[in-house]
């Protein structure tokens, strides 16, 4: 070990090279913040954050959750460029995400982080991680959350196309659901579509990707 440093320091430095190689080692950088989970969200044309990696069982079915919703943590971190901190989601008022919270601590989280993506006033989309547990993060990991998100921020721009690229992106089924709603409609818009199909997983209480399987299946002909 380096003198003077320790193995969360050394992990860290090792997690941000990878960053700034063009890779994204979302395992190694959720221990070294003790998070269960962490995904790199990007704005898109569907006025939402969408993850474009993700690591960690929950974390596909909470970010699920917040693009049905149309709200919450990660979309409030990539929006409006703010470092988010909900460490017990029992704890939080009814006004903010309404609805959402609930939803969220039912599936086992306790508690979320988001982190902008930015580069000076270009917003780009968070960083955004959970624990099962509620609980807040020490100053260190708060600190490093803070650099590998600008580290992340700073990468994308350098090559756009280092998560874009992926074959299996999360919720490529969803969009692969909304060009079947565009023909289905009538050649609606792609965000019409992506719309219809968020406001029927939330009117029936199922996920995104739920929702997009049965589209892709031939089923939901009401949608």
């Amino acid at each position: 070990m380096a003198e003077g440093y320790s193995v969360a320091d050394l992990a860290m430095a090792d997690c941000l090279h990878e960053i700034s190689a063009g890779r994204l080692p979302l395992h190694a950088c959720a221990d070294v913040l003790g998070l269960d989970g962490l995904a790199l969200l990007l704005t898109t044309d569907t006025g939402l954050p969408e993850p474009m990696r993700v690591h960690g069982p929950l974390t596909a079915p909470l970010e699920d959750l917040q693009l049905v919703h149309g709200q919450g943590p990660s979309s409030d971190a990539a929006q409006h460029g703010m470092t988010v901190l909900a460490p017990d989601l029992t704890d939080l008022s009814a006004s903010r995400w309404t609805g959402l919270a609930p939803d969220i601590h039912d599936l086992g989280v306790g508690a979320v982080f988001a982190f902008p993506l930015r580069v000076g006033a270009i917003r780009i989309g968070a960083l955004s991680g959970h624990r099962r547990a509620p609980g807040i993060m020490a100053p260190p990991q708060l600190s490093g959350a803070d650099a590998l998100a600008d580290a992340a921020a700073h990468a994308v721009l350098r090559q756009q196309s280092w998560l874009s690229d992926q074959v299996d992106l999360p919720f490529g089924a969803a969009h692969r659901a909304a060009g079947v709603l565009t023909v289905r409609l009538g050649g609606v818009s792609l965000e019409h579509a992506w719309l219809r199909l968020r406001a029927h997983a939330f009117r029936h209480d199922r996920s995104l990707l739920d929702t997009a399987d049965a589209v892709l299946r031939g089923g939901l002909a009401d949608l």
